[in-house]
């Protein structure tokens, strides 16, 4: 399939611009700057996305409250449907059918795509730094410890979900990210019971190992997510 995207794509290739930058500058477009736009996106994030932040934001309260000394665990359960929220978005436009229509907008599907990546990842990182002293109360985890309970599930989902809206497209691959999502955190929360071990102060460094690579995969998979928006992307922004 990439053979002929690539073979399609040279094939009817259009010629080069003639003085394009000239030709941009005469255009009387309004301008936005950095902040605004990011601001103006976040009206466009769905309210679900934001109930469940504050869902899981109030469980981990009522845990410290009715759960004391298992909130952490709690809490790193909890997590990949955080994950979940920023994968619904990233394949938003294509889950609806929206993408033409997106790219004939004023500001380029890259840019709305990279911008509520980076609100919903703040968000959620804030959330986690949140959480994060709500998870050591009471409970005998070394902070560097607690903090790969929480971080490695969410890099974890995020990673395999924004892989599957790259690759599939329609409601099934939101479908299978769902399912990714609560299987992960249904298995978190039994490990602590079932395989203990792999939270001992010895496994540390491969949780830590683990983490990283997550990390530089997410990145990863980030960059190709806003590349794949430049293949169609043809308007002026």
């Amino acid at each position: 399939m990439d053979k002929w995207k690539d073979e399609l794509k040279q094939a009817f290739e259009a010629p080069q611009p003639v003085r394009k930058r000239n030709f941009l500058r005469q255009l009387d477009l309004p301008r936005m700057p950095v902040h605004e736009f990011l601001f103006s996106q976040i009206g466009y994030i769905r309210k679900w996305v934001w109930c469940v932040s504050a869902l899981v934001f109030v469980v981990s309260i009522l845990g410290l409250a009715f759960l004391p000394g298992t909130v952490l665990w709690l809490i790193s359960g909890l997590t990949p449907l955080l994950a979940l929220t920023i994968i619904s978005e990233s394949g938003r436009s294509e889950l609806y059918k929206m993408v033409e229509l997106e790219m004939a907008a004023r500001f380029s599907l890259r840019s709305v795509t990279f911008a509520r990546l980076a609100i919903l990842g703040l968000m959620d990182l804030l959330l986690l730094g949140v959480l994060f002293p709500i998870g050591l109360w009471n409970d005998t985890a070394a902070p560097l410890a607690a903090a790969l309970y929480m971080i490695t599930p969410f890099l974890l989902t995020t990673f395999i979900g924004l892989y599957i809206v790259r690759k599939f497209r329609g409601q099934e691959a939101m479908y299978a990210c769902v399912g990714i999502s609560v299987g992960i955190s249904i298995s978190l929360f039994l490990s602590h019971n079932i395989i203990p071990f792999i939270y001992q102060e010895q496994c540390l460094t491969a949780w830590m190992i683990t983490a990283l690579v997550l990390l530089f995969g997410n990145g990863k998979q980030c960059v190709a997510m806003i590349k794949k928006t430049e293949e169609f992307a043809w308007n002026l922004s």
